[in-house]
């Protein structure tokens, strides 16, 4: 985690703050209740450069989706490739009950945002604050669209000009179902542990094996 001052970034950086174009996220939301809600996810895209606009997909039946569609705001918070970070960012990928902070279980600290309810996650170097511009759904699963009304980083994460510096932030990908527990930077690959040992592990696993049964 950066020891550097958080900053807000210009809108126009947030362009050059989100490069490159897709990867693992970690999208946090809160209920009506305000509840907040962390998930990991293995794409978040940015599809339009101006205005700034992420997209990503998830469950039809998550906490994710019933709490974007109820307020119509989510933060995508962009992990590093630091094994201490990807390890988190399996955790809040299990199944936890509604009402769960995923933020508490992983070790995870949240920051009030600057525009929207969702906290940002402060071990995470880079967020995007976003309000809904169209939600799609189909099969099984809802694709967001997100327009973002402001980003932020670490004074050491951008250069004088936005652009970010990539071996202090090092992007990461997450490679996907089939691959359960490997993130990829560039050519480089990682294998992540589970350090939590919840009931929800067992369910993830069940998850996982009835995938690739059904392959």
């Amino acid at each position: 985690m950066s020891e550097h001052q958080l900053v807000s970034q210009p809108e126009k950086y947030w362009d050059r703050l989100f490069a490159p174009g897709g990867h693992c996220a970690i999208v946090t939301s809160v209920d009506e209740q305000g509840r907040i809600n962390a998930a990991s996810y293995a794409t978040c895209v940015r599809i339009v450069h101006n205005p700034v606009q992420i997209a990503f997909t998830t469950s039809l039946t998550g906490h994710t989706a019933e709490n974007i569609r109820a307020t119509g705001e989510f933060v995508v918070n962009l992990p590093s490739f630091e094994r201490e970070i990807l390890e988190k960012v399996r955790i809040v990928g299990l199944p936890f009950a509604r009402g769960v902070n995923e933020l508490d279980k992983a070790g995870l600290t949240a920051l009030a945002s600057a525009r929207v309810k969702p906290p940002r996650i402060k071990e995470c170097l880079r967020h995007f604050e976003c309000e809904v511009v169209w939600i799609k759904e189909w099969l099984t699963r809802m694709m967001v669209v997100g327009n973002v009304v402001a980003a932020s980083t670490y004074s050491d994460c951008v250069d004088e000009k936005g652009y970010i510096v990539w071996d202090r932030v090092k992007p990461v990908a997450f490679c996907g179902a089939p691959y359960v527990d490997m993130f990829a930077a560039s050519q480089e690959t990682m294998r992540v542990g589970m350090p939590y040992e919840g009931p929800e592990v067992a369910a993830a696993d069940r998850s996982v094996r009835s995938y690739f049964e059904d392959m």
